[in-house]
């Protein structure tokens, strides 16, 4: 029996860590999704929105998890890069190979972008490791369903089957249905009117702190990529523009001073081999 208990408590823990992690990455997986540069390709199939593994890294560097944090701290490039094998093996993004020569590098520019042809790729579906740099192409697989999608879907397929069914509906049905359309059209009303109601607490809060606070009620309620309950969540967020920009200089210098201290260690031992 004590044996039985410990395994059910070691498998309840285990249980508990794997939920942890797979929150934490989807968590790093909307980040980034969101703040990496895309570029559109194409693949047999369809027409795609790829990023570089440099890029990637790039970002995740500049993120939040730069910092101490309980959760996840990234230090070093070879930190963010084993975190990003890990989204590659749990099928985050997926591994590409460029079919066509002429390469496209993340700082060019939109316009040029647009004249040139799109890049040409073959995925790999049984790609392991992730590779930081720019010749290294991916494309996103993960995409959570967001808030307007279910309630879009929800909405046609109840309005779909509500409308043909009415002519045979009872009287009393009928008048159901109509309380229930009108109601329907409250709710998308109060959503509206709470976008509004949002706009106008940013502005007052903004004028009166001279731009220093930004103040917003449900900041991820737009937020598509995330779950209904994700949406609701933090209540409100009030931020101080200068203190972030501040976090955000810092993080960028703190990434500065790791490629340096890197390519002087890359170069020493360049030298080295040299003598």
């Amino acid at each position: 029996m004590g044996g039985s208990k410990e395994e059910k408590e070691r498998e309840a823990e285990i249980k508990e860590k794997a939920r942890k992690v797979k929150k934490l990455m989807d968590e790093v997986s909307r980040y980034l999704q969101n703040e990496t540069v895309t570029m559109e390709g194409k693949t047999k199939e369809k027409t795609i929105q790829y990023f570089s593994g440099g890029a990637l890294v790039d970002v995740l560097m500049s993120s939040k998890w730069t910092e101490e944090n309980e959760d996840l701290f990234i230090e070093t490039r070879h930190e963010a890069t084993e975190f990003c094998t890990g989204l590659l093996s749990n099928e985050f993004f997926i591994a590409l190979k460029l079919k066509s020569k002429k390469k496209i590098t993340d700082g060019e520019s939109s316009k040029s972008k647009k004249k040139s042809k799109p890049l040409k790729f073959d995925v790999i579906n049984d790609a392991e490791d992730f590779f930081d740099s720019p010749d290294m192409y991916y494309m996103w697989k993960y995409s959570p369903m967001g808030i307007w999608a279910y309630i879009i879907g929800g909405g046609l397929l109840l309005g779909v089957v509500a409308m043909a069914l009415v002519p045979v509906w009872p009287g009393e049905a009928q008048v159901a249905f109509q309380y229930i359309t009108n109601g329907s059209g409250v709710v998308v009303g109060v959503f509206f009117a709470l976008l509004i109601v949002r706009l106008i607490l940013f502005v007052m809060v903004w004028a009166c702190s001279k731009g220093v606070y930004h103040f917003w009620l449900l900041p991820n309620i737009n937020e598509d990529k995330l779950g209904i309950m994700e949406t609701l969540k933090p209540l409100y967020s009030l931020d101080n523009y200068y203190e972030e920009k501040e976090r955000k200089e810092r993080r960028k210098k703190r990434k500065e001073l790791r490629d340096l201290s890197g390519s002087e260690v890359t170069s020493a031992a360049d030298d080295k081999k040299n003598i």
